[in-house]
């Protein structure tokens, strides 16, 4: 029978990517079009569709759900399954999405069933098309394992009931958007406009939500104005035109390349500070400068999760099914930056080495137990990096 349906899904899978023609951006494809060049430039890159990484011959075969493997995050990401994979004999087929529709994950999923895989791993995914993404994999034998997203309540006592999901992991994502506004605040920001990414993304709905509650904590500071959506320079571009003494700007993602430019323009150098979720190559010349003033990010280590839920479960050895809340990795000045390339993003170097996966892999290590992943996460910080791989 999953021989039989992985046909029919590869002949579905064939006339799909030859009608597709070049991709839109997520902008483009889930409003409707995009004005904002700087998202369609940021987002419209789909590089890396198709691509494979680690063991070529490898025992197992994971296909990995992302929407770029081209940026600072997802690079990194790729990178550390690549270095896994050819440590522990898997191969990973990189399926490249163009937006964060429903219907964008359950293709996706349904088309790596097709390719043969043996587990997939869907960043991002969230909302109750998890469960029909699910029974997808349920129907070919494939594992689930889900990363920087959580399995939303309403469906979780499902979700666990099932023989192929293994678990997952996602970030202090809440925290995280506290943590980018009260950052602005302490460095003496008092009128700070909101951005974010438009509702429906579960990682940055709860950013947001923390972000709208430190703004509830601290009434003595002014929110400027809220802007959900697509069109982030713009956005950026109208606060600043419409209120002078806007002296901060939170935002969801990636801060410096939607707002460097705009503040530049308005002439509000050194007026307008920056606080923002997910580094990037720029952060640390903006921290030195002090146009930034918080940086949160380093979330490629998410990748070490579901990857070891999913191999246990391969061999045999399943671990007890867990979600890891893991640690954002948090910069506030081009030292703590510095540090973060040097111990944990530059080219091979690793939050968790293969010696230390290893007690992680129930057939090396008999202990290994999911509870050891939740204090990984916990755990997870520059700091954290520099104590355990000093030499």
């Amino acid at each position: 029978m999953k021989k039989v349906t992985a046909i029919i899904l590869a002949m579905v899978m064939v006339f799909s990517i030859a009608g597709c023609g070049k991709s839109e951006s997520p902008a483009a494809s889930s409003s409707g079009g995009s004005e904002d060049a700087k998202t369609d430039e940021v987002w419209a890159d789909q590089a890396g569709a198709g691509e494979t990484c680690g063991d070529p011959d490898g025992k197992y075969t994971f296909g990995v759900v992302i929407h770029t493997t081209t940026d600072f995050l997802c690079a990194k990401y790729k990178d550390y399954t690549d270095y896994l994979g050819k440590a522990y004999g898997v191969k990973f087929n990189y399926y490249i999405i163009e937006n964060f529709a429903d219907e964008t994950y359950l293709s996706a999923i349904e088309n790596l069933c097709a390719q043969g895989v043996d587990a997939i791993i869907t960043t991002n995914f969230s909302g109750t098309a998890v469960l029909q993404g699910l029974k997808t994999c349920e129907e070919n034998e494939v594992y689930l394992g889900v990363g920087w997203s959580q399995i939303d309540e309403s469906i979780k006592e499902q979700v666990y009931a099932n023989d192929y999901f293994v678990g997952g992991s996602y970030e202090a994502d809440y925290e995280a958007g506290y943590e980018i506004v009260t950052s602005l605040i302490d460095g003496g920001a008092k009128n700070i406009a909101a951005i974010g990414y438009e509702p429906g993304i579960t990682c940055h709905d709860r950013r947001w939500e923390g972000m709208m509650q430190a703004f509830e904590d601290h009434p003595e500071v002014k929110k400027a104005g809220e802007y959900r959506g697509l069109e982030f320079t713009k956005a950026v571009e109208d606060f600043l035109a419409a209120d002078s003494t806007i002296d901060g700007i939170s935002i969801t993602l990636l801060g410096i390349e939607y707002c460097s430019e705009p503040i530049k323009s308005a002439g509000r150098e050194g007026e307008v500070k920056i606080s923002f979720c997910d580094l990037s190559e720029n952060c640390q010349e903006s921290l030195d400068s002090g146009e930034t003033i918080c940086a949160i990010g380093g979330q490629y280590a998410d990748a070490v999760f579901p990857f070891v839920l999913l191999y246990n479960a391969l061999e045999g050895s399943p671990m007890d099914k867990v979600e890891v809340p893991v640690n954002f990795v948090v910069c506030k000045s081009g030292e703590e930056f510095s540090n973060y390339m040097t111990y944990l993003h530059e080219d091979g170097v690793y939050a968790w080495t293969t010696d230390e996966v290893d007690s992680l892999i129930k057939s090396k290590n008999s202990d290994a137990s999911s509870e050891t992943l939740l204090e990984m996460g916990a755990a997870y910080s520059i700091e954290d990096t520099m104590t355990r791989h000093a030499k």
